[in-house]
């Protein structure tokens, strides 16, 4: 325990480096001793002490009380964290730490002689500080390292803050993992070992996968990403068109998946084109909202889970800003766009800035966007020169990957440009010969097309 003697001033603390180096530096010298000891870590029957500090008085002022602590902050006083532990109540093992004031800085003492001689020296006692072990206690706390260990501040994981975690039971891994001949092993890594979206449809088995996936992940410190696509009428019986039963099948569904999650970090892109209800009736359209809101408030329960609803791509958005906030999105993170499209990133990225700017008008604020660059390389095919009438959506030709996920985009609304849909998958039986699952022969172009043009920097297989 130090004492300035021009300021009248105590300065409390279990580090001998503090001590000296108040000493040293700032005028304080060690006349009061070790009259006490305290302890460095919290247990039972001790409260942190907390030291106030005053840079007008350069007063320390030692308070566990949380009253005390807001009466000083509004006095000008700073918050130094608890400097130790020490008891709030009397104790046969301990013994008093006074507290005296004078022309508002502060001393402490323990013996009857000290207190006599501040009080004829015109200093106020104020109260008992806390209570502390005697130097002299046998049963006193162990004496103090000679400096406070390091520790590095943690920072809570979140799902934007870690890597983006790449699936290795992927399709596309396992056809990288067959590959008999070095081009096309190397094409397929580009796309294998890049971090895409795992695809929900519904299944028994959907929460055992999560379940597994997570666990990989989190020993990775990593972040998975899932899409949840099981809406009932999905696709408006579609190329896409499947989807659990009901309301019933699918709630309970979505929270098979929020449990499997289990509160770690992860990024959930929510029902993609569902907010297209034009196939449905009325009752269908009142399902299909109570649905969408019901997975994205269930999934954005735990804070952890990021969930970002399909917006479309390029939608009206004074039209569909409405019906995001029918279907939940101020619930969760906020938008995914372009999920399986080839609009550029720029493109999207000024559509997701309007929509956000349209939600905000009408009282959904501070939501962030998602945008699929997994297929937007080279952007979306001209307006009707997709072969043989399929949609311009459907297997183009010619296209290319985009830019690998990153959660720099150079927006700060858009927290992240993601491989949502995975590029080697089909779109469907777009054109003859096209497969409905894993389309390889599509999946080489557009990873060559996109290292050709400089889109992807290449990933060197391993050994």
């Amino acid at each position: 325990m130090s004492n300035n003697p021009a300021l009248k001033t105590t300065l409390v603390t279990p580090w001998s480096n503090e001590s000296s180096g108040a000493k040293k530096n700032y005028g304080f010298t060690t006349n009061l001793g070790t009259p006490f000891r305290v302890s460095l870590k919290a247990a039972n029957g001790l409260v942190g002490i907390r030291r106030m500090y005053s840079p007008k008085t350069h007063d320390f002022r030692y308070i566990w009380a949380a009253s005390e602590r807001a009466s000083l902050i509004k006095k000008g006083y700073q918050d130094a964290s608890p400097s130790f532990y020490a008891a709030n109540k009397a104790a046969s093992c301990l013994i008093p730490v006074y507290r005296y004031d004078k022309n508002h800085v502060t001393q402490y003492v323990t013996t009857a002689a000290q207190r006599k001689s501040l009080s004829s020296s015109g200093w106020t006692y104020d109260k008992v500080a806390f209570y502390a072990a005697s130097a002299t206690t046998a049963a006193a706390p162990t004496p103090p390292p000679t400096a406070p260990p390091v520790t590095t501040p943690t920072t809570p994981a979140t799902p934007l803050n870690q890597k983006f975690y790449a699936n290795q039971i992927s399709k596309a891994w396992k056809a990288y993992d067959s590959a008999t001949n070095a081009s096309t092993e190397k094409l397929l890594y580009q796309v294998a070992a890049t971090p895409t979206a795992i695809w929900l449809g519904g299944y028994a088995s959907d929460p055992g996968t999560v379940s597994s996936i997570e666990a990989k992940a989190a020993k990775l410190k990593q972040t998975p990403q899932f899409v949840v696509y099981a809406i009932p009428d999905r696709d408006c019986g579609g190329y896409a068109a499947g989807g659990l039963s009901g309301v019933s099948a699918y709630e309970k569904w979505i929270n098979s998946i929020r449990a499997a999650i289990a509160k770690r970090p992860t990024i959930v892109i929510v029902e993609p084109d569902a907010i297209s209800m034009g196939c449905l009736s009325a009752s269908g359209k009142a399902d299909r909202i109570a649905m969408l809101k019901y997975a994205m408030k269930t999934l954005s329960a735990d804070p952890t889970t990021y969930a970002y609803i399909h917006a479309g791509s390029s939608l009206p958005t004074d039209t569909f800003a409405p019906v995001l906030k029918q279907v939940g999105v101020q619930y969760g993170r906020g938008i995914a766009v372009n999920v399986s499209s080839f609009s550029t990133t720029a493109t999207e990225t000024a559509y997701a800035d309007s929509m956000l700017a349209e939600l905000a008008k009408i009282g959904v604020t501070g939501k962030h966007a998602v945008v699929d660059t997994s297929r937007n390389g080279v952007g979306p095919i001209k307006s009707g020169t997709n072969p043989n009438g399929a949609p311009n959506w459907c297997n183009p030709p010619g296209r290319a990957v985009g830019k690998r996920p990153t959660t720099s985009t150079g927006d700060k609304a858009v927290d992240a440009w993601l491989w949502i849909k995975p590029p080697g998958e089909s779109d469907g039986q777009c054109h003859p010969g096209d497969p409905t699952g894993w389309f390889q022969s599509y999946a080489l172009d557009i990873t060559q097309r996109a290292l050709n043009n400089d889109i992807i920097t290449p990933l060197t297989p391993p050994n």
